[in-house]
């Protein structure tokens, strides 16, 4: 970690980092571990040699129930991103495919490089996706996205993915991971503020419709000293007495 942002990456080379279940272990491991981090401002993930990752790895898949505890990690790591009071960042070179698009999708912010690709091809294995899964793609990419990459198995390029809402930058060959960290340096740092807001759009993402709660949130952050903190640098931005 540095500065306050801690870089994972997905590491399985030689397959295009598809998702062993010793790799999904290790970052269940390693997302864990952060949840009580102190000085963690945000978190990156990224594959390694310019692959995100090409899902699960088959050596590991049976063609039986026993495929369950894959999908089951999956959710296990999306949540575990979600479960982060910081900004997660998924910074996508090369191909982005099956569990990999889910993964990417738990991370607060998609950049990706030209290059980058997103395939879900569930229907082509057999397979009716992981329903847990869907119903948080559908909260993410709406009914009509979903379709086509589910059901038609479409393979999107990055400017597509841009199109559909999925990313929110597209970038050079090879520099999504310098994009990410220049996001992150741009980040303001007021905790209680990014992750309350990061929360809430989960919330709403997740259908809640009460807001009370939040506004209760709201109404104490307003008179905390950290708000005051940020203020008052505002003003001393502007050279306002």
């Amino acid at each position: 970690m540095q500065d306050g942002v801690c870089t994972i990456t997905l590491n399985n080379p030689s397959k295009k980092n598809a998702f062993s279940l010793d790799l999904l272990k290790e970052l269940e491991k390693n997302l864990e571990l952060l949840q009580n981090e102190q000085n963690l401002r945000s978190m990156i993930l990224q594959g390694a040699d310019g692959s995100f990752s090409v899902g699960a790895d088959l050596s590991d898949v049976t063609g039986t129930l026993a495929d369950q505890e894959i999908d089951d990690r999956i959710v296990r790591v999306c949540k575990l991103l979600q479960e982060l009071p910081v900004p997660c960042l998924a910074a996508i070179e090369g191909p982005c495919v099956g569990g990999a698009v889910s993964v990417s999708l738990g991370c607060d912010v998609l950049v990706a490089s030209e290059n980058a690709y997103f395939e879900i091809p569930a229907i082509r294995l057999g397979l009716l996706y992981n329903p847990d899964s869907v119903v948080r793609l559908h909260a993410r990419l709406g009914s009509s996205s979903l379709t086509r990459l589910l059901l038609l198995g479409e393979r999107w390029n990055a400017q597509t993915a841009l199109q559909s809402g999925m990313l929110g930058w597209v970038v050079p060959e090879g520099s999504a991971h310098e994009k990410a960290l220049e996001l992150v340096r741009k980040m303001v740092d007021a905790p209680n503020a990014v992750s309350s807001t990061k929360s809430l759009i989960l919330a709403l993402e997740q259908g809640e419709s009460n807001l009370s709660h939040w506004k209760e949130i709201r109404n104490e952050i307003l008179s905390s000293q950290e708000r005051k903190n940020a203020v008052t640098q505002a003003k001393k931005r502007l050279d306002i007495s």
